[in-house]
């Protein structure tokens, strides 16, 4: 059983993530009725605490008029937590990006490490077989 985060518009639930759902496939739907705050898909999924998932939803958020990632990945290791937004050019994303993440830092006072990577040098990574891009690729998705 899978989950997939959606909103009802126009008397249909219309999926607000990627879904991987196969055509005609059936579905049970549980759905608020109002005023309770709406998390993201990945909130679960994220191994960080409550503070700093709401200063990621702010970032994410932030970033989202800005500048359009291909993706945002959460990745933790054990030398800790990072967000990765994977852009076609890093050069025009980097300023609006790291911007947001100070913003971020000055309204909430939660550090996020952030890289923006261009999809060109994660293709390389992914030829080289490199371990960052595996982590990358396992991590989770915050779009």
């Amino acid at each position: 059983m899978k989950s997939v985060k959606a909103v009802f518009k126009n008397g249909v639930f219309v999926p607000v993530e990627p879904c991987d759902a196969l055509e005609g496939c059936e579905a049970v739907v549980v759905y608020s009725e109002g005023a309770e705050e709406s998390l993201p898909g990945w909130w679960s999924r994220v191994e960080a605490s409550e503070e700093k998932k709401r200063a990621i939803k702010e970032f994410v958020e932030g970033i989202r008029g800005k500048v359009f990632p291909q993706e945002v990945k959460f990745v933790s290791s054990p030398e800790g937590a990072e967000i990765f937004v994977i852009v076609d050019s890093s050069e025009s994303a980097l300023k609006s990006v790291m911007e947001e993440a100070l913003k971020v830092y000055e309204r909430l006072g939660v550090y996020l490490p952030v890289q923006v990577i261009a999809t060109s040098r994660l293709n390389r990574w992914r030829e080289q077989g490199s371990e960052i891009f595996k982590q990358i690729e396992g991590g989770v998705s915050l779009l």
